[in-house]
């Protein structure tokens, strides 16, 4: 026979959904939410940087984003602005941005430009460093815009 106790705890058992992985480390990751800038050092190459914009989703590890790159390269005579669509997944203290070309809004569109994907360690809430991601990784940068937004 069944004690009541042991009743009670098989109902709640049942009842409560499994508790997220965030409440076993007991703590939230970083909101990243907001409006970014970047840059990426292309060796002397090119000039590369531009704006993201994170938006929170349901789950705190992951984000949508949306980010337009510019990429110059004076010597070549190329310059590209690419809007692009994204999402961010933390995992641990490593933020994964992989982006989704939509719109060339300088520059003939081309196969050779790829998406720009990052590979970041969050090293707070307004400072992301790792490497960009394309036809090769390059080291980059990320901070989170200072101001008032209007």
């Amino acid at each position: 026979m069944i004690s009541r106790a042991a009743l009670a705890l098989s109902v709640l058992m049942v009842a409560t959904p499994a508790a997220p992985v965030l409440a076993q480390t007991d703590t939230l990751p970083p909101n990243l939410a907001g409006l970014w800038t970047f840059e990426a050092d292309l060796n002397d190459i090119c000039r590369f940087n531009g704006q993201a914009r994170l938006i929170p989703t349901e789950d705190p590890l992951n984000f949508d984003c949306e980010l337009t790159a510019e990429q110059d390269c004076p010597a070549a005579g190329v310059r590209y602005v690419v809007e692009q669509s994204c999402a961010v997944e933390i995992d641990e203290d490593i933020a994964t941005v992989t982006s989704t070309i939509d719109t060339f809004l300088a520059g003939e569109p081309t196969e050779n430009y790829l998406p720009d994907n990052f590979q970041l360690r969050i090293q707070s809430e307004s400072h992301l460093q790792g490497v960009l991601l394309g036809s090769g990784a390059f080291p980059a940068e990320w901070r989170r815009a200072e101001g008032a937004i209007s």
